[in-house]
């Protein structure tokens, strides 16, 4: 997540060790791992629920295309003549 290595972290340690002092060390590093789980926590519900809304609105808009592609389809069938001759001679010609 960060690119923090060892020499970085053990700055960080040292310094926070002075400034904080020793007994209180423990108390913060605490409460800054329970609010790093409660950031992780809340960022995962975000992008679940982000991505459930992305779903919903790809399925509505298929949907819709669907109803639309569908209801142009069938006009466009019933606007074309159908010739029983030639499916006749059709059927024939393939042996059934």
């Amino acid at each position: 997540m960060f690119d923090i290595g060892f020499w970085e972290f053990a700055l960080i340690a040292i310094v926070a060790l002075v400034v904080v002092g020793p007994d209180r060390l423990p108390g913060m590093v605490r409460t800054a791992g329970q609010l790093m789980g409660r950031a992780k926590r809340t960022l995962r519900e975000l992008k679940y629920d982000l991505e459930r809304e992305v779903e919903f609105e790809e399925i509505d808009r298929l949907k819709n295309d669907f109803s639309k592609k569908s209801i142009s389809d069938m006009a466009k069938t019933l606007d074309e003549p159908i010739d029983i001759e030639d499916k006749v001679h059709m059927d024939d010609k393939s042996g059934t």
